[in-house]
């Protein structure tokens, strides 16, 4: 009889019992999600601040760089699995394991449309989508921490690190600006 977990991947570091594969999905994936919504982050903490702020600007210009970096990602990965791998690399298949980073720009892009829509003032819908950004990173620490059964001390430490990486950018805007 099966449980439906994910199968267990060996002994989880620093205690017992087993730790599970997160979904099924490769390190790749999480780490490019993660990495796009860092992206992204840096790019809308990177925007015109007050009267300047053009919300709907910074959401294109987000994905615009989101998905130059996904080409750039995937396109070293193609020359890296050529050179390893041969001539029978793929050049698709290296652009669908690095598809997460596109994919992480979704969040906090639909909270500046839905800001915009709802009437925000675009500098209010740039923050929010900065907030979601942090949020994302929040859950990521979170999730990663309690999949390795890690105690709630650890959950939240993790969660705070990965959480920190988007109030440095919301920071960082606020120093600029």
């Amino acid at each position: 009889m099966t449980s439906g977990a994910p199968p267990a991947t060996g002994p989880r570091p620093g205690g017992t019992g087993t730790r599970r594969r997160l979904s099924g999905l490769p390190p790749e994936s999480i780490a490019g999600a993660i990495y796009g919504t860092i992206v992204v982050a840096g790019v809308l903490a990177a925007e015109p601040y007050g009267d300047e702020a053009d919300a709907v600007r910074s959401a294109a210009t987000a994905l615009g760089t989101v998905v130059v970096f996904w080409i750039a990602h995937g396109w070293a990965h193609y020359l890296a699995r050529r050179a390893t791998e041969g001539p029978q690399a793929r050049l698709r298949r290296s652009l669908a394991g690095d598809w997460p980073l596109v994919q992480a720009a979704v969040p906090p892009l639909v909270a500046v449309g839905v800001s915009v829509l709802a009437g925000a003032a675009d500098d209010t819908a740039i923050e929010i989508a900065e907030f979601v950004c942090t949020a994302v990173l929040v859950a990521w620490g979170a999730l990663i921490a309690v999949n390795e059964r890690a105690s709630l001390v650890r959950v939240i430490v993790s969660a705070a690190v990965c959480g920190m990486l988007g109030l440095v950018m919301i920071g960082l805007k606020v120093l600029v600006h």
